[in-house]
């Protein structure tokens, strides 16, 4: 065999194994309507799986929750004025501004008490230098507890909630992570979750939805009581305390198409509320 040919195979070789390797690295990622559910008050939520080739899925809820009720019947207590939402150490629901026009588009607004059931997971954080401070969190360091950022992680072992429908659960931090690594990473994940009506605020950023996550800017209220950012942001609680009095959410906001990372917020908060289903 010719030396000519001898080049000509290799390269063939070489061709063929580069093209191997550029599809094992690639997942394509397709969206679908999922089945669905609906809460112990009859009221029904869309909802969207997500997956990969790798046969990585996730399927989540494709709007707020909006019940009032626990999922064993007895009532969630709605608490209007500051001093009852600030006092309540409890479970405790509320319209944006105390007005039930916004439920139609955003849902209720949840603290943290009227999630928590039988699970939870704790994660005590530290940063570099040994000063515990759960601000200065990145997605790297939650990866990679090499850094020094994870101190210590305790996971319970039941998946039931106070609030969830059978077969669903208040998604953690892990599933917020997944999902956004598949949507391509945090500088664009957060524009392909977002629903791209006028209920944002312009510029409303990255913007597309193609994920069909839908998400909302239904504002928050604070454990003040006081009430901010409706049309510019949309937060979500994570199953995950931090220390004993602050918990894990994920925002996505009006002016960013980035996802921002581990953001927490006091027990006595009031953010939407998502579902994702259990495997």
């Amino acid at each position: 065999m010719g030396y000519k040919n001898k080049y000509v195979i290799i390269l063939i070789i070489l061709i063929i194994i580069s093209g191997c390797n550029k599809n094992s690295s690639e997942t394509n990622v397709s969206f679908s309507e999922g089945g669905g559910l609906t809460d112990i008050e009859g009221n029904t939520y869309p909802s969207v799986i997500i997956e990969n080739d790798n046969g990585w899925s996730q399927e989540w809820m494709k709007v707020n929750l909006k019940t009032s009720t626990y999922n064993d019947g007895s009532p969630i207590a709605q608490a209007m004025s500051d001093v009852t939402w600030t006092n309540n150490e409890d479970g405790a629901w509320c319209y944006y501004n105390n007005d039930p026009q916004f439920e139609e588009n955003y849902g209720k607004l949840y603290n943290w008490h009227a999630l928590t059931g039988d699970t939870i997971v704790t994660m005590t954080f530290n940063t570099k230098n040994g000063d515990e401070n759960f601000y200065n969190i990145s997605v790297d360091d939650y990866n990679q507890s090499v850094h020094g950022a994870i101190k210590d992680t305790i996971y319970t072992d039941s998946i039931s909630c106070k609030i969830c429908p059978d077969g669903w659960r208040v998604p953690y931090e892990e599933d917020w992570i997944d999902l956004i690594m598949v949507l391509g990473y945090a500088n664009v994940a957060g524009g392909k979750m977002k629903d791209t009506s006028s209920l944002w605020e312009s510029p409303n950023f990255g913007a597309t939805n193609e994920s069909g996550f839908s998400g909302l800017p239904g504002g928050i209220r604070n454990g003040d009581g006081s009430f901010l950012y409706l049309g510019q942001m949309g937060r979500w609680w994570c199953f995950e305390e931090v220390y004993e009095d602050f918990v894990h959410t994920r925002p996505l906001m009006y002016d960013a198409e980035t996802t921002l990372n581990h953001y927490v917020i006091e027990k006595e908060g009031g953010l939407s509320v998502r579902l994702i289903k259990i495997k």
